[in-house]
C-alpha cells in the first residue's frame, strides 16, 4: 500500500493537485481518494481526520490511497507526531507514505489571495489596509501549522521558525508551484498514465490590484513565509518518487 498525502494551502495550486488525484482514481484500479475539505461547513472548531480508519481500510482494499487535506480540519502542528510515527509503522510493514505540500513565492501568493478575497466579497479595503492588518501576515505558515476552519484561532507570535523546522520532520516535499506542472507530469509518468491537464491552471483568479509596488513591505510582513520559502522550497521533486 502506498499513500500520497497532500496538504493543501489555499492559492498554491491545490485544485490542480486534487484534479490530478481524481484522474488517477478514475483511471486506475485499487485506488481511493479521501477528500478532507469542508469549505461549505466551516465552523469555529476544527474537525478531526481519522487516519487510523483510513489506513486500516486501505490495507485490505487498496494499493494506493490519496489524501487531500484542506479547509475545516486541524493543521499539521496537530498531526505531526502522529504522522512521523505512522510513517515508521507503515515502512516496517512494507508500506509507504509520502507527504507533500505546495508553497508559493510571497508576492504572487498575496496577489492571488487578496484578489480572491475581493472577488468573493470577503475583503473590502485598499492595499494599504491589507498591509497593516496582521491577520494577513504569514498566511502560508499559518495554513501549514493550524489550517483554516472558519477563523484564525491564534496570534501571530504563536507561530515561529521552530514550528516550521519541525514540519520538515514529516513533510517529504515542499514544492514551489513554479514546478507544479513538471511535478504532475512526473507523477503521471510514475503511474504510466498520459495525463493531459498537468499544465492547466484549475483555479484562476481575476486580478484587480497588485502588490508589485509594495513588495518590500510585503516581504517584511511575511518574514516566516520568507523563511519557509528560502529554506524548504524544493525544485528537486524527482527525489519524491524514490523508494516508493
Amino acid at each position: 500500500m502506498k499513500i500520497f498525502y497532500y496538504y493543501h494551502i489555499s492559492k498554491t495550486g491545490g485544485t490542480s493537485v486534487l484534479n490530478f488525484f481524481n484522474y488517477i482514481v478514475e483511471n486506475m484500479a485499487n485506488c481511493v481518494l479521501y477528500d478532507y475539505n469542508d469549505w461549505d461547513k466551516l465552523g469555529s472548531e476544527p474537525k478531526e481526520i481519522d487516519l487510523d480508519k483510513v489506513l486500516a481500510l486501505g490495507d485490505d482494499k487498496y494499493d494506493y490511497i490519496f489524501i487531500h487535506h484542506h479547509h475545516g480540519y486541524h493543521g499539521l502542528a496537530k498531526y505531526k507526531d502522529y504522522l512521523v510515527k505512522k510513517k515508521i509503522e507503515l515502512s516496517n510493514s512494507g508500506h509507504t507514505m509520502k507527504i507533500f505540500t505546495t508553497i508559493r513565492d510571497i508576492v504572487p501568493f498575496n496577489n492571488s489571495r487578496i484578489n480572491y478575497l475581493i472577488n468573493t466579497d470577503r475583503w473590502v479595503g485598499t492595499v494599504h489596509d491589507f498591509l497593516k492588518n496582521k491577520i494577513h501576515f504569514n498566511i502560508q505558515t499559518k495554513y501549514l501549522l493550524n489550517n483554516w476552519h472558519g477563523e484564525w484561532s491564534y496570534k501571530n507570535q504563536e507561530i515561529s521558525l521552530q514550528n516550521i523546522d519541525e514540519l520538515n520532520e514529516v513533510i517529504d516535499l515542499f514544492l514551489n508551484i513554479s514546478q507544479l506542472s513538471k511535478f504532475l507530469k512526473a507523477f503521471s509518468d510514475y503511474f504510466n498514465l498520459n495525463y493531459d491537464d498537468y499544465d492547466t491552471k484549475s483555479n484562476n483568479t481575476t486580478h484587480h490590484i497588485s502588490f508589485s509596488k509594495h513588495s518590500t513591505q510585503l516581504l517584511r510582513n511575511n518574514d516566516l513565509d520568507c523563511y519557509l520559502l528560502e529554506k524548504y522550497s524544493n525544485d528537486n521533486y524527482e527525489t519524491f518518487f524514490e523508494n516508493i
